[in-house]
């Protein structure tokens, strides 16, 4: 035989694929710090402790600015004044589009809470998110995450945060007062009454 056989070349492969997914997911910075992320459940309580330690990376923290550039904002100061909707997504998932469209309807019964849509694809940039949302016919805050809001909040909640087609979203009655919704499609119903105590 002449070199590797096609087995001991793909199981190569698939353990370095393997180490390598594993450190993108990991939650920890790797300092031993145990606020670090500890791996169990989805990562977070609910009850808006960042398990960080409140630093300054803190997502409710990290300055956004919408893709229409009109706007630089942290959550936490949108969550100070009402209830907020903290939604990740990407442009090619056709789960969050459902979603998006859905809330229309949600914003037009609703109109005093906020809703965020902040984009964690890092292939994807301002333009091609505005033109989504233009698109569309979404009015509502887009904002593309930068690596280190993307890090602090899968540290919280978990890595399927950066996984759109789950869908996943936050709500806010507050700074400090955040839960993890349900992953899939949210009806306007089910958001009313998850906001219901705001």
């Amino acid at each position: 035989m002449n070199g590797p056989t096609r087995r001991a070349v793909l199981s190569s492969v698939g353990a370095g694929a393997l180490a390598g997914l594993a450190g993108c997911l990991s939650t920890g910075s790797g300092n031993g710090d145990p606020t670090d992320g500890d791996g169990a459940g989805d990562g977070g309580s609910g009850d808006g402790s960042s398990g960080d330690g409140g630093s300054s990376t803190d997502w409710r923290d990290i300055t956004l600015t919408t893709v229409r550039g009109d706007e630089s904002f942290t959550i936490a100061d949108l969550a100070a004044d009402g209830p907020v909707l903290v939604e990740t997504f990407a442009v090619w998932c056709s789960n969050c589009l459902r979603q998006q469209k859905t809330m229309i309807d949600f914003h037009d019964a609703n109109p005093d809470v906020t809703t965020v849509a902040v984009d964690i694809d890092p292939n994807e940039d301002a333009k091609k998110v505005r033109d989504h949302a233009e698109k569309h016919g979404f009015d509502w805050r887009y904002a593309v995450a930068p690596g280190e809001w993307t890090k602090s909040v899968t540290s919280e909640f978990g890595s399927s945060m950066a996984n759109a087609p789950s869908v996943p979203m936050l709500r806010m009655c507050g700074p400090d007062d955040v839960e993890r919704l349900k992953d899939g499609q949210k009806s306007v119903e089910f958001l009313e009454s998850a906001l219901e105590d705001c």
